[in-house]
């Protein structure tokens, strides 16, 4: 199956600029967001939407022609 993937801020910096963030990535079927971020090279520090809805379930299966965009964490204080 085919995800597109969307990528914002410093991911697009380092992982996809000459694309301008936006990648597609063949993954089996049954596979999670955490198969993808591994995939990826991403560790669990990110947050993600799946077909425009925040979502926060890093077990949550892809289907087919998804859409998953993905942000760099951050904290401060």
């Amino acid at each position: 199956m085919q995800v597109k993937v969307v990528l914002f801020g410093i991911l697009r910096e380092r992982f996809a600029r000459e694309k301008h963030g936006h990648l597609t990535v063949e993954l089996g079927e049954g596979n999670t967001i955490a198969d993808l971020c591994t995939h990826l090279g991403f560790n669990n520090q990110v947050i993600f939407s799946v077909n425009g809805e925040v979502e926060r379930d890093f077990e949550r299966e892809l289907n087919d022609g998804d859409e998953v965009h993905f942000f760099q964490s951050i904290g401060g204080g």
